[in-house]
């Protein structure tokens, strides 16, 4: 019984991510946003955004169907509020063009819901030993946290397949993680996101035909750090397999703002230097660039599972985890110095 509700908790959220969304394409729907390719993008074309919304209509359908099926989706009422601020934050954003002062207000007010709601006080489990840390003492780091993967799942929608392909990674690790830690309603609730995503990422694969837009990457980052959060203080999966899951997205958007503040850009602005686009702009194809970030992706998929099954090794596999990431860095600065004409600056 519990193998067919979870096939069905896969492929149902695919089917109806991919009908909706090729529905939206094909009548042009005004759910969708449409900007016109900049300078500082990456296509020469318009290419809609905000398809992100179906992975969370999917998603709550998926929750419906658990709850008709007697099945609680593991998410209290405060998380599943906040969640959907945060999905409602990004789709007037995506529409209309929020302010970064009011967004930053509210992604800090909804993430404070999440923390608050999710936080449990348990044994918080890192590099195979075990700390009592309270709520009121990791309260202010959580929400921080909380923000900044909320922003870096949106610094990384940029590039076709990319944040597709690593939300449905993600998600089906996700997955078998929580099955393994009894959690089962939370296994099907990131079968549900994967399956989403999956549906999804069929129009976002080079060429992609559509982007998640803030309504997706914002509520995906909330999502994981949700996981995060709920595995590490209450499932006591350690904290570092979650850093290692999201190695290539964390990594990138960290060592791109840390790079931006060293040279005196302004971090608010839009631009071309992150890991990925510098790929592109050393004449990667999108499909390429997609392709590798899959690979790597997995690569740290096996690494963070194995930690959940050897905690005490946690240490070892987050350094060799940090040294791939290192490598591809350095692979991209060399690529990138190669591709260089001899009188670019």
């Amino acid at each position: 019984m519990m193998t067919e509700i979870a096939l069905a908790s896969l492929i149902g959220p695919c089917v109806i991510a991919y009908t909706l969304l090729y529905l939206l394409l094909k009548f042009d729907s005004r759910l969708l946003a449409y900007d016109r390719p900049t300078e500082r993008g990456l296509h020469d074309r318009v290419v809609p955004r905000g398809g992100g919304v179906i992975i969370i209509v999917a998603t709550g359908l998926c929750s419906a169907g658990l709850s008709l099926a007697g099945i609680d989706d593991g998410l209290d009422w405060p998380i599943v509020l906040a969640l959907s601020g945060i999905a409602v934050m990004g789709f007037a954003d995506d529409h209309f063009g929020l302010s970064i002062r009011l967004r930053l207000l509210a992604g800090f007010a909804l993430a404070g819901v999440v923390g608050i709601a999710t936080v449990g006080g348990e044994q918080w489990v890192l590099f195979g030993a075990s700390y009592p840390w309270q709520p009121e003492f990791v309260i202010l780091p959580v929400v921080l946290g909380l923000v900044w993967l909320m922003n870096l799942f949106n610094f990384m929608d940029g590039a076709d397949g990319v944040a597709g392909v690593q939300a449905l990674i993600g998600t089906a690790v996700l997955a078998v993680w929580f099955a393994l830690s009894n959690y089962p309603s939370l296994a099907l609730m990131n079968l549900g996101v994967a399956g989403a995503c999956l549906g999804f990422l069929v129009f976002n694969w080079a060429p992609a035909r559509v982007f998640l837009g803030d309504v997706g990457s914002l509520t995906l980052g909330a999502w994981f750090g949700c996981m995060l959060l709920i595995g590490t203080s209450r499932a006591g999966i350690p904290l570092e397999a979650f850093f290692i899951l999201l190695g290539i997205f964390w990594f990138d958007a960290t060592y791109t703002l840390i790079r931006r503040l060293l040279s005196g850009a302004p971090i608010t602005e839009a631009h071309r230097e992150h890991l990925y686009q510098r790929l592109i702009l050393a004449n990667w194809s999108h499909q390429k660039v997609a392709l590798s970030t899959a690979v790597l992706a997995l690569v740290m998929a096996v690494l963070a599972s194995a930690v959940t099954r050897t905690p005490e090794n946690g240490l070892w596999f987050f350094l060799l985890a940090l040294a791939i990431l290192l490598g591809y860095t350095a692979l991209v600065t060399r690529l990138g110095t190669k591709d260089r004409s001899p009188g670019e600056t």
